[in-house]
Formats: C-alpha cells, sequence, structure tokens
C-alpha cells in the first residue's frame, strides 16, 4: 500500500494524544496492580504513525492492544531508563525500545524527513519506526519508548547475528564460547556474501540513499543488524541445536548504541521471547562447508534468477530472506576500513539472510563531540566509531561494499 505523507497537515507531525488506562486493582493477574491502579500514556503524532503502520499491514487497533497489553506494560515499567529492547508478546512482527528523552526528540525533529524517505525509497533498509510514545503510572516513572520492526523473525533457523559498523576499534567480542547465542561485531566478522548481480547492485545501491539520507540529518553511530540462516532444506542436517531464550535486551538499541551494551543474542529484541531453534557453531564449521560444485552452483543460480524477477515486484524486499553465497573470510584492514580476503580454497554454502539498518537515531551530539575528540588522541580517527555523519557513512558504505559481493 503506497504511503501519502504530503496531505496530511503540518500539525500531523506535531500532534499528540493523551489519555489514561485503568486496570482493576482485585484483579491479581494485572500489572503491578498492588500499587498502581492507572497510567497516563501520550501517543505521538498517530496520523503520521497510522500512515506507516498501514505500509506493512499492522491494524492500528490490534497495534495500541499490543503494546498496551498487560505483559508489554510489565516489561516497560521494569524497564525503567534502562536503554533496551523488548518483544511485543503479541505480535511476532514487533519490537519495544525504552528510549530516553533527548532521543524522543531527535525521533521527532526527524519525523517529517524519515517518512518523506520512506516514501521515496519502498526498498529502504532503514529499520521502520511505527510509534513513539511514553507512559507514566501515577505516582510512578515516566518512561518514554519506540516501537520498531523486528528485523530477524523468530522461526528463522539463525546461525549467527552480527553487529557492523565499518569500524574495528573496540569492535570484538572478547573470548565468546562457542554455544553462546550472542551478537557479533565488526572484528568477528569472517564472511562474504555473493548475491545475484542484479540484487547486488540495488542492495549497494539504497544503502547509498539510505546513508545519505542519515548524513543530511546529523545521524551516526548507526548498524547493519544481519542474522545468518541455513535454508530451510538444510535443518534436517543439522547435528546439533540450542535454542534463543527470552529476548529482553538491547541490540538494535534504537536510543543507545555503545559498543558497551549487552550483545547477547537473547536480548535483541530480534530474536523471540519464546524458544527459537539456533544452528550450533560447530554444524557450521568450515570443515562441514562442502566445496561449491557445478551443480550446486548452478542451483544457487536458479534461485537468483527467480529472485530477479520478482525485483519488481511487491513480494521482494531487501534484507528479508535473501538468499546468499558465503564464503568464510579472515578479517584485514585495507585503508581505514577492516576488509576481508578468502580464508583459502573455495568452500561455500548457502544461507539466508536477514537485515536492516538499525540505531538510526543516534545524532552527533556535542557529547559525541567529545567522545571523537579524546578518542582521536589515543587511536587512529578513523578507526573509532565516534566519526562525524560524513565520515561515518562514507566508511559504513565502503565496508558494505566488502561484505556484499556480485556472484558471477
Amino acid at each position: 500500500m503506497a504511503m501519502h505523507f504530503k496531505d496530511l497537515p503540518s500539525l500531523a507531525f506535531r500532534d499528540a494524544q493523551r489519555n489514561t488506562i485503568r486496570y482493576c486493582k482485585q484483579d491479581s493477574g494485572r500489572v503491578d496492580d498492588r500499587v498502581y491502579s492507572d497510567y497516563k500514556c501520550k501517543d505521538y503524532c498517530p496520523d503520521v504513525f497510522r500512515r506507516i503502520q498501514e505500509l506493512r499491514n499492522i491494524d492500528r487497533s490490534d497495534y495500541m492492544m499490543s503494546i498496551r497489553s498487560d505483559l508489554t506494560l510489565r516489561e516497560i515499567l521494569s524497564a525503567g531508563k534502562d536503554t533496551r529492547v523488548i518483544p511485543v508478546s503479541t505480535d511476532d512482527r514487533l519490537v519495544i525500545g525504552i528510549v530516553p528523552k533527548s532521543e524522543k526528540k531527535v525521533m521527532l525533529r526527524v519525523l517529517p524527513s524519515y517518512c518523506f524517505h520512506l516514501e521515496m525509497n519502498r526498498d529502504s533498509l532503514l529499520s521502520i519506526l511505527y510509534g513513539i510514545h511514553y507512559m507514566k503510572p501515577i505516582g510512578g516513572p515516566k518512561v518514554y519508548f519506540s516501537v520498531y520492526s523486528r528485523v530477524i523473525p523468530s522461526d528463522a533457523n539463525i546461525f549467527r547475528v552480527f553487529d557492523l559498523k565499518g569500524s574495528w576499534k573496540g569492535r570484538k567480542i572478547n573470548k565468546p564460547r562457542a554455544k553462546e547465542n550472542i551478537i557479533l561485531k565488526d572484528m568477528d566478522f569472517g564472511f562474504r556474501f555473493y548475491l545475484d548481480p542484479l540484487i547486488q547492485e540495488k542492495l549497494l545501491g539504497q544503502i547509498k540513499h539510505d546513508c545519505e539520507f542519515l548524513e543530511a540529518q546529523g545521524i551516526m553511530d548507526y548498524s547493519l543488524l544481519i542474522g545468518i540462516a541455513l535454508p530451510p532444506q538444510n535443518k534436517d542436517s543439522v547435528d546439533s541445536r540450542s535454542s534463543y531464550s527470552e529476548v529482553t535486551s538491547s541490540c538494535h538499541s534504537p536510543m543507545n548504541s555503545n559498543d558497551s551494551r549487552n550483545s547477547n543474542v537473547q536480548n535483541t529484541g530480534y530474536g523471540d521471547s519464546s524458544p527459537v531453534n539456533s544452528v550450533d557453531s560447530r554444524s557450521f564449521d568450515s570443515d562441514r562447508i562442502s566445496s561449491c560444485s557445478s551443480e550446486e552452483v548452478e542451483g544457487t543460480q536458479s534461485i537468483y534468477s527467480d529472485i530477479s524477477k520478482e525485483l519488481d515486484s511487491s513480494k521482494f524486499r531487501l534484507g528479508v530472506g535473501m538468499p546468499a553465497r558465503t564464503i568464510r573470510s579472515k578479517l584485514i584492514k585495507a585503508g581505514h576500513v577492516p576488509s576481508t580476503r578468502s580464508a583459502g580454497g573455495l568452500e561455500c554454502a548457502d544461507v539466508v539472510l536477514y537485515f536492516s539498518i538499525v540505531d538510526i537515531f543516534q545524532n552527533y551530539n556535542l557529547a559525541k563531540r567529545l567522545e571523537h575528540a579524546y578518542k582521536s588522541i589515543k587511536y587512529d580517527s578513523k578507526s573509532i566509531v565516534t566519526v562525524n555523519p560524513k565520515a561515518y557513512a562514507s566508511r559504513f558504505q565502503e565496508f558494505m561494499s566488502l561484505v556484499f559481493h556480485v556472484d558471477c
């Protein structure tokens, strides 16, 4: 469904609706019924977000019921000011991010341009913002939160999840255990993905458009959150599995992408609050990746051919269940961007990719400028995360061009 924001009055981008939710105290199943009974709520720009929700066929009434369910309210209030992501248990497509007031202001400032960008870029990789709200129990603290699209579906056969920024200083998980479902970073990344030429060109072109938008808005510190899954036909061949447990904390963290945040996949809000099958790392070790035969390459090309036919259809979406061929690589540093090179031999595997650009409301404010100045004294200024939006966008695009290649 096409979105049209031009016919919305400018007031719609400044509007807010306030209401009060009341829960019955004698119902022991209600949220914090022994302490609170009334909650003051505020929904920012409801008409604007209703249009965005229509884009992904999300019914406004169902949306409001989901974010105000007892379980969701309990999670929001228990989080307090802890900037983390909470899965919406009643809707597998949504995650909630607790945000500080300062970031809420950035979201509202950028919202008109963000909506125009989505309208002009149907294939945008930017995470979809479905709403901005606050909730305040009577006698309790005010909590601001935003609602986003879930990047990695709960039923995906996930093998690895990476948070990629294109920098390398401090971008490594220290001694991850083999069976830990954690979100890895740039210096843990050792893959190259090969895509159909048309898809690869379209993908890098869209990343360029999205980065230009973020640069124009003074945004930096964003990431490509990418989940690598095995194709469905390979599930039965996996000899060991582990499960993701309840997802409660931030990787997407629309509000806080500091490298010190929790890096556990179980806590990203991109998995699910119920167990999800995750392939054990041993099932994807290099000695289990067979060399690509001509038949396998031909089979992959057949898949690419089918997808290429859908490039201009509503069925195809960049970053949603995209098939690719992957080759393990070793990380090296080419210039100022971590690069990849073959780990030796043509060992490859077919995978399915889920990804989106997340953390898209980090402003290059005074705190970030001071952090950049301080770290630049100690380290190469181009190796650290906190650089100005122009330099960040350029580095991010260069790194993505090293990750996604043309499969000839």
